[in-house]
């Protein structure tokens, strides 16, 4: 009884085993013969129409500073590297024959005065002769101008910020002695900070209307530390080696951060007519009817792809810019489109 039995179970067993070899062997056959693809996910790309350029830092001038008077530099309170608020003292001369020349002035004003009030009535009763008469108004005219001149001359001995300045060079020291015209001090503007960045030849073609960039200056990798620039101006000369452009942008001084003239950053454009647009590879557009693109659309849940018309832009970068046709989470084929089916089951690609 038990033989029998035992010899059944042995025999089913069998079966199974060969059935389930067969199946092995019908399935890996037709893997091995489902094309493999490489796919591609689309997805609402915020960088799309999104650029990164090195920018360089710079002040909105650099000037020598100067007396426009001579003398004997007597202060000079102020470092290397400091920041100077607009209107403080940068230098001061010595003063004081300019203050008796103010004096000499005054005195001389008030004589030419005295002088003109005593031929007032001699020339109404004819006896000053007119010409005598406009000689003693010239000198009272006279006398009034150098006292103006003194007075100037004598501000003129101290030298303060005409804007908010970053002394970057002392080029005398104190207690020299220098002549009008003579600079004192090298100090930039920094009243705000200029960013220059350096545009492609094409970039530059393509922008119809700056209102429609927005652009940024990147302090750190956290979006926090980006911070808008302003358009001032841009450079209609190219440069003959780079074949680029140079834009300028303006930027505040930020509190907390040691930015100086010389220093880079990271510049940032975003072109916001287009922030909606997507990017496929170029490899993915199948270009075999000329009136119309299309790419190939992969089903997840039946593995397999139909063909699927678009509507292109522009190509940036080795990508193509999608208008219409697609929409965020779509994967497309991006290798081996032109051996594809529609309804073609296909298997995608994983790894080497």
């Amino acid at each position: 009884m038990n033989r029998p039995s035992f010899t059944l179970i042995s025999s089913v067993l069998s079966l199974l085993i060969f059935l389930s070899a067969c199946s092995d062997s019908v399935s890996q056959e037709s893997d091995t013969t489902l094309t493999t693809v490489k796919l591609y996910t689309v997805s609402g790309d915020e960088h799309a129409n999104s650029r990164s350029f090195i920018g360089r830092i710079d002040a909105v001038s650099t000037v020598d500073l100067a007396f426009q008077v001579g003398g004997r530099v007597t202060a000079l309170p102020v470092q290397q590297g400091e920041i100077i608020p607009a209107g403080e003292l940068l230098a001061a001369l010595d003063n004081t024959d300019y203050q008796l020349a103010v004096q000499q002035a005054e005195v001389q004003l008030a004589q030419a005065q005295r002088d003109l009030e005593r031929a007032k009535p001699l020339r109404e009763q004819g006896i000053l002769t007119p010409s005598a008469f406009d000689q003693l108004q010239t000198n009272f005219d006279i006398a009034q101008v150098a006292l103006q001149n003194a007075k100037r001359n004598s501000q003129y001995t101290q030298l303060n910020a005409p804007f908010d300045a970053l002394v970057t060079r002392r080029l005398i020291e104190r207690y020299s002695t220098v002549t009008a015209g003579t600079p004192i001090l090298r100090v930039q503007n920094v009243s705000e900070l200029r960013v220059h960045i350096n545009v492609p030849e094409q970039m530059m073609r393509q922008v119809q209307d700056k209102a429609d960039y927005a652009v940024y200056v990147k302090l750190s990798d956290d979006n926090a530390s980006l911070h808008p620039l302003t358009y001032r101006e841009h450079a209609t000369e190219v440069d003959v080696v780079t074949q680029t452009y140079q834009v300028s942008f303006a930027m505040p001084r930020l509190a907390g951060e040691n930015l100086l003239p010389g220093m880079t950053v990271t510049v940032v454009t975003e072109n916001n007519a287009a922030q909606n647009n997507m990017l496929i590879p170029v490899s993915a557009l199948d270009t075999s009817t000329p009136e119309q693109f299309h790419v190939w659309i992969y089903q997840a849940e039946t593995q397999q792809v139909s063909r699927q018309p678009i509507q292109v832009s522009r190509i940036h970068q080795q990508q193509v810019e999608v208008l219409s046709g697609l929409k965020a989470g779509d994967q497309v084929v991006s290798a081996g489109i032109y051996h594809l089916q529609d309804g073609q089951v296909v298997r995608p690609f994983e790894k080497y």
